[in-house]
């Protein structure tokens, strides 16, 4: 007689290969995402370093310019030594882009690292 089981072991031995296949590329694929979800972390501190500074380096120009008037200017792509960049604007309390409530002005930065981008706004 003839035997008609023969070579199920073989779709059952493929059957479970896959399935642990399929899990090992779950797997991979959460962390390979965690690893870049850390990196990018990483490249938004700098990122927001990098507006800080902007912040800083408006406030050091308002308070170096010796005018009684409020005046705006800015700052676009500035490169700093870690190669981050930030772009600042300063604009007068009286602009439509600051608050209402803002005394004097209002400071709108940007900062970039790594494709990454985080603002800083302060008023003064």
């Amino acid at each position: 007689m003839f035997n008609t089981e023969k070579g199920t072991i073989l779709y059952f031995s493929i059957l479970i290969l896959s399935v642990i296949f399929a899990i090992a590329m779950g797997l991979a694929l959460i962390v390979f995402s965690q690893f870049r979800i850390q990196r990018e972390i990483g490249y938004s501190v700098i990122a927001l370093c990098a507006a800080d500074t902007g912040v800083e380096r408006a406030l050091y120009e308002i308070y170096t310019t010796t005018t009684e008037n409020p005046f705006s200017f800015s700052f676009s792509n500035v490169l700093l030594d870690n190669g981050a960049t930030f772009s600042v604007h300063v604009y007068p309390s009286s602009s439509v882009e600051c608050d209402p409530t803002t005394q004097y002005y209002c400071i709108k930065s940007q900062g970039v690292f790594g494709g990454v981008i985080r603002a800083v706004d302060a008023s003064y």
